[in-house]
């Protein structure tokens, strides 16, 4: 929002200032395990980057993981099994042989450093844009044309160079400005469309606001929905909860960062 708000003075109606949410599809778990051991080496293997990134390249080292090497090679090096029941009482075997665990604090950092590179790659063709991301999630500000330029490069990338697929779903076009209505701001995107057809899967749009790590930014009447929303959802989740043995109830603490909202 900060960002919004020190790039305004770049409006135009004709080529209005947005922000662009990519999310990936169960990103964690689906990521390619060969770019995050290029990274951790420091040498590509592989080609990526449209053929720009040649077998040899060097790599930006995050070197304070180099001590992590061996337990990378061990947990990520071969196909494990994971086995799990189900609330039914089944029990499932499913094979990994890419991504890792979410929620795992190593995993997650692992993510960011084999991510940055390839979205840092194109964010370096498209100085026009500044680009904020949050592990999975991506933020693209700058100007209509520009920010769906960039938004269709980087899910051509992310699915070439790391398998990773954006959940079309969850992608957002928010426009800020409050002379946007909802009709107009889908005009807006529509020719902006109709001029790439490459952005054609780009097409969720917003005038309201937007989720960022799971918190939403917006107009007051958006984000106060969203509030009563989730208080009826906690009250409905906590009388389902069983009083244990002891007396105590207990309470899951996840809850608290999306009721601040």
């Amino acid at each position: 929002m900060q960002l919004l708000l020190a790039n305004h003075v770049d409006h135009d109606v004709s080529d209005p200032l947005v922000a662009v949410q990519l999310d990936a599809s169960n990103a964690f778990c689906s990521v390619s395990r060969q770019p995050q051991f290029d990274v951790l080496a420091g040498k590509v293997s592989r080609t990526y980057d449209d053929g720009r990134v040649q077998v040899g390249d060097e790599l930006p080292r995050p070197r304070t993981l180099d001590k992590y090497w061996g337990y990378s090679l061990s947990m990520q090096g071969n196909v494990s099994t994971m086995r799990f029941s189900d609330n039914q009482g089944v029990t499932h075997h499913l094979p990994c042989s890419k991504g890792g665990q979410k929620g795992d604090g190593l995993e997650t950092i692992c993510f960011a450093v084999t991510v940055h590179a390839s979205i840092g790659r194109v964010c370096e063709r498209h100085l026009g844009c500044k680009v904020v991301g949050i592990c999975d999630d991506i933020f693209i500000i700058a100007r209509l044309s520009k920010a769906l330029s960039c938004a269709a490069e980087m899910k051509k990338i992310l699915k070439a160079d790391l398998d990773m697929d954006l959940n079309v779903q969850k992608i957002n076009v928010f426009l800020p400005d409050p002379s946007f209505s909802l009709d107009t701001a889908r005009t807006a995107l529509d020719l902006a469309v109709r001029a790439d057809p490459s952005l054609a899967d780009l097409a969720g749009v917003s005038t309201d606001g937007m989720r960022v790590a799971e918190v939403l930014v917006g107009v007051d009447a958006l984000v106060m929905n969203f509030v009563a929303k989730k208080a009826r959802s906690v009250i409905t989740d906590v009388a389902k909860l069983d009083v244990v043995s002891d007396g105590l109830i207990t309470l899951s603490c996840s809850i608290s960062a999306k009721m601040r909202a």
